[in-house]
C-alpha cells in the first residue's frame, strides 16, 4: 500500500507544481497552497476514499492539516502542514493513555508535507534560504523522533514555491547536505 500512496502523492505534487508555474497568482498565501494540495490529495489518494476505524472506534481519513508532533518524549512540539497518517492508529478519546493537548494521538503515518511560499515582495534570498534550512531541520527531527514508533516507511516532502526570484543555483546545495537525508526537496520558481 505504501508504494501506491507514494506514487499518488508524487502525481499530486507534480500537479501542484505545474499549477503554480502556469498560474502562480492563484496562490496568494501558503494557506492557498495547502488548501489546494489538500483538495488534490483528498481527490486522488485511494486511501482517502476510505473511512477507517480508529484505535478508539471512532472514524477518520488519512489526510490532515496542521498536525502537531510531540515525539517520543513529548518535547518535539513541531507542526506540519499536511500529514497522511494511518487512521487505524489514531486515538481521539482518553481511555488508556493521556492524549496530548490537541486531543489526538497517532503512531503511524505515510507522509509529511511542508510548504513554503515566497511572494514577489517577500523575504530576502538569505532569509528564505534560512527558512528552508529550518524546515529541513524540522523534518529531520520529526523523522528521527518518530522512526522507532512508525510501522510504515514514511516519506518526507518539502516544497518551496518562489514568486520573487529564481535562486535555484543557491538552493542546489540543499540536495547534497546531510540535513536533507531522505527528504524529498522541491524548489519551484514561477
Amino acid at each position: 500500500m505504501s508504494e501506491q500512496i507514494f506514487s499518488q502523492i508524487n502525481i499530486v505534487l507534480g500537479i501542484l507544481k505545474e499549477s503554480f508555474i502556469r498560474n502562480p497568482d492563484v496562490f496568494l498565501t501558503e494557506e492557498d497552497l495547502r488548501c489546494y494540495l489538500f483538495m488534490l490529495l483528498q481527490q486522488t489518494l485511494d486511501v482517502n476514499k476510505l473511512i477507517f476505524n480508529t484505535t478508539d472506534q471512532s472514524k477518520s481519513t488519512p489526510t490532515h492539516t496542521e498536525i502537531r508532533w510531540y515525539g517520543e518524549f513529548r518535547k518535539l512540539k513541531y507542526r506540519s502542514d499536511i500529514v497522511i497518517l494511518d487512521p487505524r492508529t489514531l486515538r481521539t478519546t482518553d481511555k488508556m493513555m493521556r492524549l496530548p493537548s490537541k486531543g489526538y494521538g497517532f503512531n503511524s503515518f505515510w507522509a509529511v508535507v511542508e510548504l513554503k511560499l515566497r511572494r514577489i515582495n517577500g523575504k530576502s534570498d538569505n532569509q528564505f534560504l534560512k527558512e528552508i534550512k529550518n524546515e529541513l531541520y524540522k523534518l529531520g527531527k520529526i523523522k528521527e523522533e518518530t522512526k522507532d514508533n512508525n510501522r510504515h516507511q514514511a516519506e518526507y516532502y518539502l516544497l518551496c514555491f518562489d514568486k520573487k526570484q529564481d535562486i535555484d543555483s543557491r538552493i542546489n546545495y540543499f540536495s547534497e547536505t546531510d540535513e536533507n537525508q531522505g527528504i524529498n526537496f522541491h524548489y519551484v520558481f514561477k
